[in-house]
């Protein structure tokens, strides 16, 4: 019963570990997709080099204007972040590998998907390229902003959080809002029950 309470709870996530994750799947995804393109391209594959890299080079610089924006936005909430609410409860380790997994295997179905469909359309690797651009594009500025905000939990001496809905796979790309907890002061903690303090 407990357990089950607390799953229906909202989930406090490190932004700086999501932020990481999110840039590293993304940067991955784009790098699995340029390799099956490449392999598909050396096995004389109905492939277009140049629309492919055409369309990777457009997106990868619409994905890095786009996403450098919002990624000033969201490092913007830092001058209003505010204690978690209550009731929430923290993510576990295993409780994270676990969304982060089925949030992988849905990313990645779509992706095949999309290969297939490009493969079929005869369109010589334009939606690789794309994805592969948005891909590196959004995960280059995620891998940066993750430092930024690894950079100001310890400037702030905190740690900083971000609320995810109870069965929500990831947080929200855009208009997020940060939580800040101090981080707890070794000197100040209590001395064990029985010992002087």
């Amino acid at each position: 019963m407990a357990d089950a309470m607390l799953a229906g709870l909202p989930r406090l996530v490190r932004v700086a570990d999501e932020t990481r994750w999110r840039g590293q799947s993304a940067v991955a995804l784009a790098l699995s997709v340029a390799c099956y393109w490449t392999v598909a391209w050396l096995l004389d594959g109905p492939v277009a080099p140049g629309q492919a890299f055409a369309s990777a080079g457009t997106a990868l610089l619409a994905a890095l204007i786009g996403a450098g924006l919002i990624s000033r936005a969201r490092l913007g909430a830092l001058g209003a972040v505010r204690r978690p609410p209550r009731p929430v409860v923290y993510e576990t380790l295993a409780d994270g590998r676990e969304r982060r997994t089925r949030a992988s295997g849905i990313v990645l179905m779509g992706t095949v998907v999309l290969l297939v469909f490009d493969r079929l359309s005869g369109d010589g690797g334009i939606m690789a390229g794309l994805m592969v651009g948005i891909g590196l594009g959004i995960g280059l500025v995620d891998r940066l902003e993750a430092r930024r905000w690894a950079a100001a939990e310890r400037a702030r001496d905190s740690r900083l959080f971000l609320l995810l809905r109870p069965h929500a796979l990831l947080a929200r790309y855009a208009g997020m809002e940060v939580y800040e907890e101090p981080r707890p002061d070794p000197d100040r903690t209590p001395a064990p029950s029985g010992l002087p303090g």
